[in-house]
């Protein structure tokens, strides 16, 4: 029998839309920053709410019902509802205005973002920044659930629903050990060599990864990980001791050049575009605006 409680689940739903949107629940829980057994406990929550399954569950991950898809766009609706009257409420209590809330994915959080930071406090000359950096479908989630203003996207997923700045075009080349091989090269290295070497990665949902092996599989080249790691440090750390990993070109820093060597890839179109983006339709803080406005100035394009 339905759940006739009538409270908005927000937080069943949040885990619904993010399990519909990476594809599978652990994917979810994962942009949630949630344990796996949460997300399920979660999504079956609403599930008994509704009365009937709203997710079909196989070993390749999850797809919604006939249910489920029409919740979906509605359940992102009411998301989007609630986490407005949560930053009114917010706002109203906290007297002066609100902080600049942000999300960015890994390679914009580390090494570009705070740049940008610093110029906007600047020009601005006014409140406060609050910044989590996590992979590109966990910024989305936040987005979508309210918890941020803005977000600093570098993948491939879906932005059908926001508004978008293009801020960067971004290379993402293969980093090796200053010892490899590959280092003394004065050429590119061919995307199928890569497949003849440890290949070390972050982690799945990571944006870098997505366009990466989204590219070469195009190029009819698959990497299988010897290593996933959660950060891009990680990943330079790891190389040293052999392989190669890809990542953005922005990732290597200049202090880095007695040990690492950065080398485009021929073969596969490794570019990609980094953006900022904005849940479409929805009000934002004062500071938001005035951010966004600051990023549009600087912006290659967008819609």
């Amino acid at each position: 029998m339905a759940n006739t409680d009538p409270r908005l689940p927000g937080a069943e739903l949040a885990a619904f839309t993010a399990a519909v949107e990476t594809g599978t629940v652990r994917g979810a829980a994962e942009a949630l920053n949630l344990t796996q057994s949460a997300a399920t406990k979660r999504i079956a929550a609403l599930e008994r709410r509704a009365g009937a399954p709203l997710l079909v569950r196989s070993r390749l991950g999850v797809t919604p019902t006939e249910l489920g898809r029409l919740l979906y766009p509605e359940a992102k609706h009411a998301l989007a509802a609630l986490a407005a009257v949560e930053r009114v409420i917010a706002d109203h209590g906290a007297g002066a205005e609100a902080p600049l809330r942000l999300a960015a994915s890994q390679t914009l959080g580390e090494f570009v973002v705070p740049g940008w930071l610093a110029a906007f406090r600047v020009a601005d000359g006014r409140g406060r920044v609050e910044l989590d950096v996590a992979n590109s479908p966990a910024v989305l989630a936040e987005l979508r659930a309210g918890d941020v203003d803005l977000g600093f996207v570098e993948g491939a997923d879906p932005l059908d629903d926001f508004d978008t700045l293009v801020l960067l075009r971004d290379e993402i080349v293969a980093v090796v050990a200053i010892g490899h091989p590959w280092a003394r090269r004065e050429r590119p290295v061919h995307a199928r060599e890569l497949a003849r070497e440890p290949y070390l990665t972050r982690e799945q949902g990571s944006g870098t990864r997505a366009v990466a092996e989204a590219a070469l599989a195009e190029a009819g080249v698959t990497l299988v990980p010897s290593l996933e790691a959660a950060s891009t440090q990680s990943l330079k750390r790891a190389v040293l001791d052999g392989g190669f990993t890809l990542v953005s070109r922005l990732a290597v820093e200049p202090a880095e050049e007695d040990t690492l060597t950065a080398l485009s890839v021929s073969g596969a179109d490794l570019w990609r575009e980094l953006r900022a983006v904005r849940l479409r339709n929805r009000a934002v803080t004062p500071v938001a605006r005035r951010f966004w406005t600051f990023l549009s100035a600087r912006a290659m394009g967008g819609g």
